[in-house]
């Protein structure tokens, strides 16, 4: 069956569209949240509790009015004034870090061993069971797991998916092609693109989908791809060794860098909703934890504490010289919404068609 809509590009009404076979999924990212084990009252994977914010260590440091007075405001904790999200090993916090202390966890099995062993990739590191019962990698829930900032509901975490939608710097594509079969084919590329197009919203705030979303081909470094397959209606690739991807974030705009990418990703209805995890370069995540200067009250966190964890627990791409890792596992449940993904060319236009599975 057929089925005609206006494609608009950039508040532009393009061409009726046919929706067919055309051997092609077009996506793109509408969340982003780390995946986490959560559970009511939080004691089962943080018997510690949260963490409180760095406005509540500052307050516990000795001599804080003093501290305070001479520099301004209460943010300026180290010996001379530095933030500690800037320099955080200038910053000791008098508050224990609560970490998250789960077995269970969600991920993917990124090192490919049944024990997290070290590997020439990789530093020894614990791994997490899934609930299916399989062994996965993501040390960043051991960072920010216990952080209400990060977790369903928090400020930090709601403040970006907002801004998924409000800022196109955001715009992640995710594209699919030579697709025979949408429930079962041995052989599909995956292609990951910076979008340039602005999401959509129905009056009960669910996203639109089957609008199109151009690639931005100014950014080709924010392009990359990976061979995949689907299984049983679900998405997997193979991994993308370093996948950049565009990233705007409170009061800041940078990028992630993760190594090793991949996707799963179950291509049911028109919203589908998955897993993408990798290692996170340190010194880039860390870039843009910066941003969150301005909003620490309300997302309760600690750089200090946070910046030292994730070191401590960071697993992946060990530096030659001193052995210590540079990288650290992550996974994000990230949800999509089906969508019209448009190549601009010279002089025409190519068109990847969303289609929704029969």
């Amino acid at each position: 069956m057929l089925l005609c809509v206006l494609a608009l590009a950039g508040g532009v009404v393009g061409p009726a569209v046919s929706q067919g076979p055309s051997g092609t999924i077009g996506l793109v990212i509408t969340g982003w949240h780390h995946a986490l084990q959560e559970t009511p009252g939080v004691k089962a994977e943080c018997p510690a509790g949260l963490n409180v914010s760095d406005l509540d260590n500052a307050k516990a440091q000795p001599h804080f009015i003093e501290t305070r007075n001479r520099f301004g405001q209460p943010f300026s904790r180290g010996p001379n004034g530095e933030f500690a999200s800037n320099v955080p090993m200038a910053v000791e916090d008098p508050i224990p870090f609560s970490e998250l202390q789960t077995k269970v966890g969600y991920g993917l099995n990124l090192d490919g061993t049944a024990d997290g062993r070290a590997t020439p990739r990789t530093c020894k590191h614990d791994k997490f069971t899934s609930p299916e019962g399989v062994q996965v990698d993501n040390q960043m829930a051991r960072v920010v797991g216990c952080t209400w900032g990060w977790r369903t509901g928090g400020f930090t975490d709601d403040f970006y998916n907002e801004e998924i939608f409000t800022n196109p710097v955001n715009r992640i594509l995710i594209e699919v092609t030579g697709v025979d079969d949408e429930r079962n084919d041995p052989n599909v590329e995956v292609h990951i693109y910076k979008g340039q197009d602005r999401l959509a919203r129905d009056p009960a705030g669910k996203y639109i989908p089957l609008l199109t979303q151009r690639v931005d081909t100014r950014l080709p470094e924010y392009f990359s791809s990976a061979h995949g397959k689907i299984v049983d209606g679900v998405l997997i690739t193979e991994p993308i060794p370093l996948a950049r991807l565009p990233l705007r974030w409170i009061a800041l705009t940078g990028e992630r860098r993760i190594r090793d990418l991949r996707l799963r990703i179950p291509l049911d209805g028109p919203e589908p909703k998955g897993i993408l995890a990798g290692y996170e370069d340190l010194k880039t995540w860390w870039n843009m934890q910066k941003a969150h200067i301005i909003a620490l009250p309300a997302s309760k966190q600690s750089p200090a504490s946070e910046y030292r964890a994730a070191h401590r627990y960071a697993d992946g791409f060990p530096d030659p010289a001193t052995g210590q890792c540079t990288a650290i596992s992550a996974a994000y449940r990230i949800n999509t919404v089906r969508a019209f993904i448009v190549h601009p060319t010279t002089p025409g236009q190519r068109m990847t068609v969303a289609r929704l599975g029969s």
